[in-house]
């Protein structure tokens, strides 16, 4: 690549950036860029001399000058004309301009390379919201208590993600079920994220399942008042104490309607509850109410039956599976945390 005499002047302009000056030094210390280097000097040189003869010609006067010679002891100096040969200042001139050149390249290379660097515009201070997990195991739940004050009861086999960030910035995503007991901050509203479904509150308390394989999401509300909003069609819906919003990607509904609390939030206090729930759903509730692995043997497929029926606070799934086999119909085996299932 060649430079013209513009692109030097961008240089000792600053207009290049640093790769740009970078490639133009490389440049310039090549066979090349020292030859374009010397056309450029001379092609000053033969400017400066004919502007110099030009105001010559204009003034037509003789300037005297002294001359330093040698000359011998009391020789007086005398004055003479300007001679009109003006090369030797000129070459002068020349090798000051060079150098001067030079010069202004070693401190513009020096300025390019060795300024320090720009300040980050970002305060050193801040530092991105890092997510945070709090998770249950099956057959295990657990009271979590949110940077906020606000706490939440985790079902077996749930999870929560939030950020770092969490006092401003109150918005968790719930996988499982959850019980939500919300302290107030109207500046910074609560969110529950789950799926496609946001819930959002101030100050209120609130349970909301979405398993995943489950066939919605249930949001139900104890006490306040939030809004539930489905994201793919920005669909809104407020609830009072007392009403649940039910949610299926399946049957594309989206809907509200009276419950009983109790069936809902028994689960807190260690009562196992189903109400007209499919077997295969009360299956999985087994499994992670207990922390086992039910598998089901023989030829029969899974009867399609819908399940009702309350148990006493932890239970024994001996119990459990003993009662449900009186209206299922199956004989069951537990080897330590596997159950075996075999339908009549």
């Amino acid at each position: 690549m060649n430079y013209s005499k513009q692109d030097i002047d961008r240089f000792f302009e600053g207009k290049l950036s640093k790769k740009e000056a970078k490639d133009f030094l490389n440049w310039l210390d090549s066979s090349a860029g020292e030859d374009t280097y010397n056309t450029i000097i001379a092609d000053i040189w033969d400017n400066e001399a004919e502007n110099h003869e030009l105001n010559q010609d204009k003034e037509n006067v003789n300037i005297p000058i002294l001359i330093e010679s040698k000359v011998e002891e009391n020789t007086p100096a005398h004055p003479i004309k300007k001679s009109t040969n003006k090369k030797p200042k000129l070459v002068k001139l020349f090798i000051g301009m060079a150098a001067s050149l030079f010069l202004v390249f070693s401190v513009s290379y020096v300025f390019y390379f060795n300024s320090p660097p720009k300040e980050s515009s970002v305060s050193p201070e801040y530092k991105l919201p890092v997510a945070i997990e709090r998770s249950t195991p099956r057959g295990n739940k657990k009271i979590i208590t949110l940077p906020d004050g606000s706490t939440v009861v985790l079902n077996a086999d749930s999870k929560l993600t939030y950020g770092s960030d969490f006092a401003t910035n109150r918005t968790i995503t719930l996988e499982g079920e959850g019980f939500f007991d919300v302290v107030r901050d109207e500046e910074h509203p609560f969110k529950v994220i789950t799926d496609n479904i946001a819930t959002t509150a101030l100050g209120t308390s609130f349970n909301i399942k979405a398993y995943d394989g489950n066939p919605g999401i249930q949001v139900t509300l104890a006490t306040g008042k939030v809004r539930v909003e489905n994201s793919l069609d920005h669909n809104l819906l407020e609830i009072k104490p007392g009403e649940a919003v039910y949610y299926s990607e399946d049957k594309n509904t989206f809907e509200k309607k009276n419950v009983d609390l109790s069936d809902f939030l028994s689960w807190k206090e260690g009562i196992l509850q189903f109400e007209k729930t499919p077997l295969n759903l009360v299956i999985e509730d087994l499994e992670r109410w207990y922390g086992v692995e039910i598998k089901i043997i023989g030829d029969k497929k899974l009867p399609e039956y819908k399940c009702s029926g309350t148990f006493k606070p932890h239970e024994y799934l001996s119990n459990v599976l003993k009662v449900l086999s009186y209206s299922v119909d199956f004989e069951y085996k537990i080897n330590g945390n596997e159950v075996i299932l075999e339908f009549n």
